[in-house]
């Protein structure tokens, strides 16, 4: 039971953070020469060990950060080792090296051999990247997971009732605790009206980390992957066009915190509509990087595509939800119900997405009564006061997404192993 409890707080688009390796012991399979000494390669060894030993803590939001700071000191190193490769040997009887991936991003449960010696190695180093840069978003994901959530009022939404809740967070499908009601707000804001964390102050903090995962992930698909021999056995992880995939992912998560904190500071609609269509616009890049580049993958994961989908629906959803509230407050009552109706139509499109998960169909069924209770609200009031004709469409177009993040360049730190002995 109590595993269960903590599961149901944890955030469903864990997958690319699953990235899993089995343990590598590299004194045991290279010589050790006047290049690289035996130290150097027992210090890689218990890097990579450290980089093992926290693959079960995932969803421990306290490990998160020991998680990140695992992998970045292991990608040095094997940088480090990749550079010195024309001059190693192996030392096993079979002649060349063999690391274990899992492939999240590809979907099922197959761990992925890289073997030889110079692709090897060069294929681990893109694994290792990736991780980080998986890892660095998990920080984020876990962060919002801590969020109290919103008390949405009666008129917005049903009350809660006790129990965990699952809400989408601005395009993060998140599983998220119901707030300690007895403690104080931390934020300083207003309360959002729409489902999901209130994220508070937390809120740049967990944009700028997304931001550096946009950055690794931007630095791995123009630095490190391209160099990559071919191999039609890779895993979609040690792909350019997967990794700038990930990176508008990161982005777009990025750009829908800052829609969140915006709704939560009670900016106006027209602000918050364009911050949701720019998180809208990140999710729809995602996925034309993968349509563009459909050959290169042996198969993607259903979870990632069904997850861009979902967010790219939700953020225009809420756009035309902010164009109703416009509209109902300037008094245009059947444009804001005509809104509602195309927000439910977006919502519609990404439905079968959210069935990838009990849990995503849940999330999407909250945000689907979350708007459907606004429509209520405004049909009843074009009943009893207004009497007007609501329109098949709406009449205003939606403002142009404004996308207000990018990535924060990721510096590697250079270490030479020659200098560990």
């Amino acid at each position: 039971e109590e595993a269960h409890r903590r599961s149901a707080m944890l955030p469903l688009f864990d997958f690319a953070g699953e990235l899993e390796t089995e343990p590598f012991v590299f004194e045991e399979e290279l010589k050790s020469n006047e290049s690289l000494s035996l130290e150097a390669l027992r210090t890689i060894s218990s890097a990579r060990r450290d980089l093992c030993s926290t693959r079960g803590e995932i969803r421990d939001p306290a490990k998160a950060s020991e998680r990140t700071h695992a992998c970045e000191a292991y990608v040095p190193l094997i940088d480090s080792l990749c550079s010195k490769k024309d001059n190693l040997q192996i030392s096993n009887r079979s002649g060349e090296l063999k690391f274990k991936w899992s492939s999240p991003l590809e979907g099922g449960d197959v761990m992925h051999k890289l073997k030889g010696l110079d692709r090897a190695l060069e294929q681990e180093r893109g694994m290792a990247w990736m991780l980080l840069a998986a890892r660095v978003r998990d920080e984020a994901a876990l962060t919002v997971d801590q969020c109290p959530r919103a008390q949405v009022g009666p008129e917005r939404h049903e009350c809660d009732h006790g129990g965990d809740r699952l809400v989408v967070v601005g395009g993060s499908v998140l599983e998220t605790p119901v707030g300690d009601k007895s403690k104080p707000a931390t934020d300083s804001g207003t309360t959002p009206r729409s489902p999901g964390p209130v994220l508070g102050e937390c809120a740049p903090g967990v944009a700028t980390t997304l931001r550096r995962a946009a950055g690794v992930y931007k630095h791995a698909a123009t630095r490190v992957l391209p160099g990559l021999s071919p191999d039609p056995e890779r895993p979609n992880e040690l792909l350019p066009s997967m990794a700038d995939a990930m990176r508008a992912v990161c982005l777009a998560e990025a750009q829908a915190a800052t829609a969140r904190r915006a709704e939560e500071r009670g900016t106006g609609g027209d602000l918050v509509a364009k911050l949701h269509l720019g998180a809208h616009d990140l999710y729809k890049e995602a996925d034309a990087v993968l349509n563009e580049n459909i050959r290169d993958f042996n198969r993607i994961s259903r979870k990632l595509q069904a997850y861009i989908l979902l967010g790219a629906s939700v953020h225009r959803a809420r756009a035309y939800r902010c164009a109703a509230e416009e509209a109902f407050v300037s008094g245009d009552i059947g444009e804001a119900i005509a809104c509602c109706d195309a927000a439910n139509k977006h919502l519609a499109r990404g439905r079968d997405a959210a069935g990838e998960a009990d849990r995503w169909k849940t999330a999407a069924l909250e945000e689907s009564e979350a708007l459907m209770n606004l429509r209520k609200k405004y049909v009843t009031e074009n009943e009893v006061v207004y009497f007007e004709k609501v329109p098949e469409r709406p009449a205003k177009k939606l403002p142009d997404g404004k996308v207000i993040v990018s990535e924060i360049e990721h510096v590697p730190v250079s270490i030479d192993v020659l200098s560990l002995e």
